[in-house]
Formats: C-alpha cells, structure tokens, sequence
C-alpha cells in the first residue's frame, strides 16, 4: 500500500507544481513506520518509533496519517509551497527546529 503511493505522490506534486522537484532517495515501510529520505531535502518518519534529531517525525499511528499526509504534501504543492516567503508570517521563516518541536509533542 504505503510503496505504491510514493510513485503516485511523486507524480501529483509534479502534476501540481512542475517546477517543485522531489526526489525520494530512501524509503522504507515497516509495520509501524514509514521512514522516507529525499536526495535535496530533509527527511522524516511517520509512526511511533522516534528517530535521531537528523529526522522529522510525525508521531501516531501510520495507518491513521498516511492518508492525511499524501492530501497535505498534494494541497501545499497546489498552492506553491514552497514559493510563498513571507505567506506565514515571520515564525515561518525561522529554521526549523525539531528538538523544540519534539518537546511540545510530550
């Protein structure tokens, strides 16, 4: 289910965006996680095993976010993420840090 989808996100954001380029360098599906790489950008999991800090995570079940995941990464793609600077506001433009962002999650 989950490798199968990865082609076809792949070919939506192109569809949606033609100039937003994502190539996917590792992914990797185990009962609970989903740990996916790309080539230019960071990386992340979905699922309840916490990765290193080198790695965005998004806690929960896996079979309850993916869905949600595959419409979010299509929908900002549709509208031009990510060439809208300043779109957010100034706490957007920060770096994203995944430590703090981990710790608001527990």
């Amino acid at each position: 289910m989950f490798s199968d989808d990865i082609g076809g996100l792949s070919t939506a954001l192109s569809d949606s965006s033609p100039s937003l380029i994502i190539e996917v360098k590792y992914f990797e599906v185990e009962s609970d996680t989903i740990t996916i790489e790309f080539t230019e950008l960071a990386g992340g999991r979905i699922g309840e095993e916490e990765p290193g800090d080198d790695l965005v995570w998004i806690p929960g079940d896996v079979h309850d976010i993916w869905s949600r995941y595959l419409r979010v990464m299509v929908e900002l793609a549709s509208a031009g993420y990510p060439g809208c600077v300043g779109c957010a506001g100034p706490a957007a433009e920060a770096p994203w840090d995944e430590a703090l962002s981990r710790s608001r999650l527990t």
